[in-house]
Protein backbone atom coordinates (compact mmCIF):
# COMPACT_ATOMS: atom_id res chain seq x y z
CA UNK A 1 0.00 0.00 0.00
CA UNK A 2 1.55 3.32 -1.00
CA UNK A 3 1.02 6.64 0.72
CA UNK A 4 1.78 8.93 -2.20
CA UNK A 5 -1.03 9.25 -4.69
CA UNK A 6 -3.34 11.99 -3.50
CA UNK A 7 -7.01 12.38 -4.36
CA UNK A 8 -7.88 14.31 -7.50
CA UNK A 9 -7.60 18.06 -7.17
CA UNK A 10 -10.76 19.94 -6.40
CA UNK A 11 -12.41 21.47 -9.43
CA UNK A 12 -14.53 23.86 -7.41
CA UNK A 13 -14.26 27.51 -8.22
CA UNK A 14 -12.07 29.41 -5.76
CA UNK A 15 -14.27 32.50 -5.92
CA UNK A 16 -17.32 30.50 -4.87
CA UNK A 17 -15.35 28.86 -2.07
CA UNK A 18 -14.12 32.20 -0.77
CA UNK A 19 -17.67 33.54 -0.62
CA UNK A 20 -18.76 30.48 1.37
CA UNK A 21 -15.85 30.84 3.80
CA UNK A 22 -16.62 34.52 4.27
CA UNK A 23 -20.19 33.64 5.25
CA UNK A 24 -19.00 30.96 7.67
CA UNK A 25 -16.39 33.15 9.39
CA UNK A 26 -17.44 36.83 9.06
CA UNK A 27 -14.95 37.80 11.77
CA UNK A 28 -12.15 37.05 9.30
CA UNK A 29 -13.49 39.36 6.59
CA UNK A 30 -10.24 41.34 6.54
CA UNK A 31 -8.30 38.12 5.87
CA UNK A 32 -10.46 37.28 2.87
CA UNK A 33 -10.19 40.85 1.58
CA UNK A 34 -6.40 40.69 1.78
CA UNK A 35 -5.68 37.17 0.56
CA UNK A 36 -8.76 36.25 -1.46
CA UNK A 37 -7.47 38.08 -4.55
CA UNK A 38 -4.18 36.17 -4.29
CA UNK A 39 -5.98 32.81 -4.11
CA UNK A 40 -8.04 33.83 -7.14
CA UNK A 41 -4.91 34.87 -9.04
CA UNK A 42 -3.37 31.48 -8.28
CA UNK A 43 -6.39 29.71 -9.78
CA UNK A 44 -6.28 31.99 -12.82
CA UNK A 45 -2.58 31.25 -13.22
CA UNK A 46 -3.23 27.51 -13.06
CA UNK A 47 -5.91 27.88 -15.73
CA UNK A 48 -3.43 29.73 -17.96
CA UNK A 49 -1.09 26.75 -17.78
CA UNK A 50 -3.53 24.01 -18.78
CA UNK A 51 -1.89 23.70 -22.21
CA UNK A 52 1.69 24.34 -21.05
CA UNK A 53 3.67 21.15 -21.61
CA UNK A 54 7.19 22.46 -22.03
CA UNK A 55 8.71 20.40 -19.22
CA UNK A 56 10.32 17.00 -18.77
CA UNK A 57 9.97 15.51 -15.31
CA UNK A 58 12.89 13.50 -13.92
CA UNK A 59 12.55 9.77 -13.47
CA UNK A 60 12.16 8.78 -9.85
CA UNK A 61 15.18 7.16 -8.25
CA UNK A 62 13.57 4.82 -5.73
CA UNK A 63 16.58 4.70 -3.40
CA UNK A 64 17.08 8.48 -3.22
CA UNK A 65 13.34 9.10 -3.06
CA UNK A 66 12.76 6.76 -0.15
CA UNK A 67 15.70 8.39 1.62
CA UNK A 68 13.82 11.69 1.49
CA UNK A 69 14.88 13.41 -1.76
CA UNK A 70 11.78 14.95 -3.37
CA UNK A 71 11.17 14.21 -7.05
CA UNK A 72 11.83 17.70 -8.40
CA UNK A 73 14.88 18.40 -6.21
CA UNK A 74 17.38 18.06 -9.07
CA UNK A 75 15.17 19.09 -11.98
CA UNK A 76 16.50 21.81 -14.29
CA UNK A 77 14.24 24.81 -14.71
CA UNK A 78 11.90 24.23 -17.67
CA UNK A 79 11.11 26.78 -20.34
CA UNK A 80 8.26 28.85 -18.91
CA UNK A 81 7.82 30.61 -22.27
CA UNK A 82 5.79 33.82 -21.82
CA UNK A 83 3.69 32.36 -19.02
CA UNK A 84 5.88 33.33 -16.08
CA UNK A 85 5.69 37.04 -16.85
CA UNK A 86 1.92 36.82 -17.42
CA UNK A 87 1.42 35.13 -14.08
CA UNK A 88 3.81 37.56 -12.38
CA UNK A 89 1.58 40.44 -13.53
CA UNK A 90 -1.52 38.56 -12.32
CA UNK A 91 -0.10 38.29 -8.83
CA UNK A 92 1.20 41.85 -8.86
CA UNK A 93 -2.33 43.11 -9.47
CA UNK A 94 -3.81 40.75 -6.86
CA UNK A 95 -1.36 41.68 -4.11
CA UNK A 96 -1.86 45.39 -4.79
CA UNK A 97 -5.62 44.87 -4.55
CA UNK A 98 -5.49 42.88 -1.33
CA UNK A 99 -2.71 44.86 0.33
CA UNK A 100 -3.08 48.51 -0.71
CA UNK A 101 -0.18 49.51 1.56
CA UNK A 102 2.15 47.73 -0.90
CA UNK A 103 0.63 49.21 -4.06
CA UNK A 104 3.31 51.90 -4.53
CA UNK A 105 6.14 49.35 -4.25
CA UNK A 106 4.34 47.00 -6.62
CA UNK A 107 3.80 49.81 -9.14
CA UNK A 108 7.53 50.55 -9.03
CA UNK A 109 8.30 46.86 -9.64
CA UNK A 110 5.92 46.50 -12.58
CA UNK A 111 7.10 49.78 -14.13
CA UNK A 112 10.73 48.62 -14.05
CA UNK A 113 10.15 45.01 -15.16
CA UNK A 114 7.53 45.47 -17.86
CA UNK A 115 8.96 44.35 -21.19
CA UNK A 116 12.34 43.24 -19.79
CA UNK A 117 14.10 39.88 -19.53
CA UNK A 118 14.77 40.35 -15.82
CA UNK A 119 11.46 38.66 -15.01
CA UNK A 120 12.86 35.39 -16.35
CA UNK A 121 16.00 35.87 -14.27
CA UNK A 122 13.78 36.30 -11.24
CA UNK A 123 12.17 32.98 -12.08
CA UNK A 124 15.60 31.35 -12.28
CA UNK A 125 16.64 32.72 -8.89
CA UNK A 126 13.47 31.34 -7.27
CA UNK A 127 13.64 27.97 -9.03
CA UNK A 128 17.27 27.46 -8.00
CA UNK A 129 16.78 29.02 -4.57
CA UNK A 130 19.66 31.30 -5.54
CA UNK A 131 19.72 34.12 -3.00
CA UNK A 132 22.85 35.59 -4.53
CA UNK A 133 21.29 36.01 -7.98
CA UNK A 134 18.13 37.43 -6.47
CA UNK A 135 20.04 40.02 -4.43
CA UNK A 136 22.01 41.07 -7.51
CA UNK A 137 18.77 41.55 -9.46
CA UNK A 138 17.03 43.50 -6.70
CA UNK A 139 20.03 45.77 -6.25
CA UNK A 140 20.52 46.26 -9.99
CA UNK A 141 16.87 47.24 -10.42
CA UNK A 142 16.73 49.30 -7.18
CA UNK A 143 13.55 47.50 -6.09
CA UNK A 144 12.19 46.46 -2.71
CA UNK A 145 13.65 42.99 -2.22
CA UNK A 146 10.99 41.58 0.13
CA UNK A 147 8.04 42.52 -2.11
CA UNK A 148 9.89 41.42 -5.24
CA UNK A 149 10.64 38.02 -3.70
CA UNK A 150 7.01 37.63 -2.63
CA UNK A 151 5.76 38.21 -6.17
CA UNK A 152 8.45 36.07 -7.80
CA UNK A 153 7.70 33.16 -5.44
CA UNK A 154 3.93 33.42 -5.88
CA UNK A 155 4.33 33.36 -9.66
CA UNK A 156 6.21 30.05 -9.43
CA UNK A 157 3.41 28.18 -7.64
CA UNK A 158 1.04 27.66 -10.60
CA UNK A 159 3.89 25.96 -12.49
CA UNK A 160 4.47 23.59 -9.59
CA UNK A 161 0.74 22.92 -9.48
CA UNK A 162 0.71 22.19 -13.22
CA UNK A 163 3.42 19.55 -12.85
CA UNK A 164 2.20 17.87 -9.67
CA UNK A 165 -0.37 15.45 -11.11
CA UNK A 166 2.06 14.01 -13.65
CA UNK A 167 4.78 13.97 -11.00
CA UNK A 168 2.52 12.07 -8.60
CA UNK A 169 2.12 9.28 -11.16
CA UNK A 170 5.89 8.74 -11.19
CA UNK A 171 6.05 8.12 -7.46
CA UNK A 172 2.69 6.50 -6.74
CA UNK A 173 4.18 3.05 -6.06
CA UNK A 174 6.95 4.36 -3.79
CA UNK A 175 7.01 4.89 -0.05
CA UNK A 176 7.34 8.37 1.45
CA UNK A 177 7.35 9.01 5.19
CA UNK A 178 8.54 12.62 5.35
CA UNK A 179 6.57 15.65 6.49
CA UNK A 180 7.61 17.73 3.46
CA UNK A 181 6.16 17.32 -0.01
CA UNK A 182 7.42 14.31 -2.00
CA UNK A 183 7.10 16.31 -5.21
CA UNK A 184 8.51 19.79 -4.57
CA UNK A 185 9.97 19.49 -1.07
CA UNK A 186 7.88 22.26 0.53
CA UNK A 187 6.31 21.92 3.96
CA UNK A 188 2.52 21.67 4.38
CA UNK A 189 0.24 24.57 5.23
CA UNK A 190 -2.43 22.28 6.72
CA UNK A 191 -3.53 18.70 7.25
CA UNK A 192 -6.80 16.87 6.71
CA UNK A 193 -7.96 13.98 8.84
CA UNK A 194 -9.90 11.47 6.74
CA UNK A 195 -11.78 8.36 7.78
CA UNK A 196 -11.01 6.10 4.81
CA UNK A 197 -9.57 2.86 6.15
CA UNK A 198 -6.25 1.39 5.10
CA UNK A 199 -4.57 -1.96 5.49
CA UNK A 200 -1.37 -0.21 6.59
CA UNK A 201 -1.81 0.13 10.34
CA UNK A 202 1.00 2.64 10.94
CA UNK A 203 -0.95 5.29 9.02
CA UNK A 204 -3.92 4.78 11.33
CA UNK A 205 -4.26 5.56 15.04
CA UNK A 206 -7.41 4.14 16.56
CA UNK A 207 -10.30 6.47 15.89
CA UNK A 208 -8.03 9.23 14.57
CA UNK A 209 -8.25 8.38 10.89
CA UNK A 210 -5.68 9.04 8.17
CA UNK A 211 -3.62 12.21 8.14
CA UNK A 212 -3.13 13.83 4.75
CA UNK A 213 -0.82 16.82 4.40
CA UNK A 214 -1.44 19.62 1.88
CA UNK A 215 1.61 21.19 0.23
CA UNK A 216 1.89 24.94 0.66
CA UNK A 217 3.51 25.26 -2.78
CA UNK A 218 2.22 22.75 -5.36
CA UNK A 219 -1.10 21.70 -3.71
CA UNK A 220 -0.16 18.01 -3.66
CA UNK A 221 -1.55 15.87 -0.83
CA UNK A 222 0.25 12.93 0.73
CA UNK A 223 -0.38 10.67 3.68
CA UNK A 224 1.89 10.40 6.71
CA UNK A 225 1.75 8.53 9.99
CA UNK A 226 -0.92 9.85 12.28
CA UNK A 227 1.18 10.50 15.40
CA UNK A 228 4.44 12.03 14.18
CA UNK A 229 5.71 15.59 13.90
CA UNK A 230 6.14 16.35 10.18
CA UNK A 231 8.91 18.85 10.98
CA UNK A 232 11.26 17.04 13.42
CA UNK A 233 9.80 13.51 13.10
CA UNK A 234 9.37 13.17 16.85
CA UNK A 235 6.96 10.40 17.88
CA UNK A 236 7.02 11.31 21.57
CA UNK A 237 3.32 11.31 22.36
CA UNK A 238 3.94 13.47 25.45
CA UNK A 239 5.18 16.29 23.21
CA UNK A 240 2.63 15.97 20.40
CA UNK A 241 -0.52 17.87 21.34
CA UNK A 242 -3.42 19.66 19.80
CA UNK A 243 -5.70 22.54 20.71
CA UNK A 244 -9.26 22.32 19.47
CA UNK A 245 -11.72 25.08 18.69
CA UNK A 246 -14.55 25.12 21.22
CA UNK A 247 -17.03 26.53 18.71
CA UNK A 248 -15.83 24.62 15.63
CA UNK A 249 -14.99 21.12 16.75
CA UNK A 250 -13.59 20.00 13.41
CA UNK A 251 -10.80 22.62 13.46
CA UNK A 252 -7.63 22.38 15.52
CA UNK A 253 -3.93 23.19 15.87
CA UNK A 254 -1.43 20.33 16.06
CA UNK A 255 1.75 21.30 17.91
CA UNK A 256 5.08 19.69 18.74
CA UNK A 257 6.87 20.67 21.94
CA UNK A 258 10.11 19.14 20.69
CA UNK A 259 10.59 21.64 17.84
CA UNK A 260 7.87 24.21 18.76
CA UNK A 261 6.27 23.97 15.31
CA UNK A 262 2.58 23.78 14.50
CA UNK A 263 0.15 23.21 11.65
CA UNK A 264 -3.60 23.67 11.36
CA UNK A 265 -5.90 20.71 10.80
CA UNK A 266 -9.45 20.06 9.68
CA UNK A 267 -11.10 16.82 10.76
CA UNK A 268 -13.21 15.92 7.73
CA UNK A 269 -14.65 12.64 9.01
CA UNK A 270 -18.06 14.07 9.87
CA UNK A 271 -18.20 16.76 7.18
CA UNK A 272 -20.68 16.46 4.32
CA UNK A 273 -18.21 18.02 1.88
CA UNK A 274 -14.42 17.93 1.71
CA UNK A 275 -12.84 21.35 2.33
CA UNK A 276 -11.00 23.01 -0.56
CA UNK A 277 -7.45 22.85 0.78
CA UNK A 278 -6.33 25.65 -1.55
CA UNK A 279 -8.29 28.20 0.50
CA UNK A 280 -9.34 26.44 3.71
CA UNK A 281 -6.30 27.75 5.68
CA UNK A 282 -7.62 31.30 5.29
CA UNK A 283 -10.58 30.37 7.46
CA UNK A 284 -8.23 28.98 10.13
CA UNK A 285 -6.16 32.11 10.74
CA UNK A 286 -7.68 32.44 14.21
CA UNK A 287 -5.87 29.16 15.00
CA UNK A 288 -2.59 30.55 13.64
CA UNK A 289 -2.98 33.51 15.98
CA UNK A 290 -3.61 31.21 18.95
CA UNK A 291 -0.61 29.01 18.16
CA UNK A 292 1.74 31.96 17.74
CA UNK A 293 0.48 33.48 20.99
CA UNK A 294 1.65 30.22 22.59
CA UNK A 295 5.07 30.77 20.91
CA UNK A 296 4.82 28.03 18.29
CA UNK A 297 6.09 28.68 14.76
CA UNK A 298 4.22 27.69 11.58
CA UNK A 299 5.55 24.65 9.75
CA UNK A 300 5.17 26.49 6.44
CA UNK A 301 5.32 30.26 6.41
CA UNK A 302 2.52 31.67 4.27
CA UNK A 303 1.41 35.21 3.57
CA UNK A 304 -1.51 34.94 5.99
CA UNK A 305 0.42 33.51 8.93
CA UNK A 306 3.43 35.84 8.84
CA UNK A 307 2.01 39.24 7.80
Amino acid sequence: MNNIQSPSSSQRDVRTGLLALREQTPALENIFDAFGPIATAHEDGCNLLVKWNNFILPEADALRFEQGVSLLADMDMPDFEQYYSEIFWLFSKAVAEGMPALSDKISAITDVLQGTEEVNELARSVWNDDDGLFEILAKKLSLDGSVLLMLASLAMKPFMNRMKDEAALKIEKMQWDKGYCPICGSFPDMSLLKKKLTENAEYMAGHGGQRWMHCSCCDHQWRIKRNICPWCESEDYKKLKYFQSEERKTERIDVCDSCKRYFVTIDTRELAEMPDARIAPLGLVYLDIKAQEEEYQPMAETLWNVL
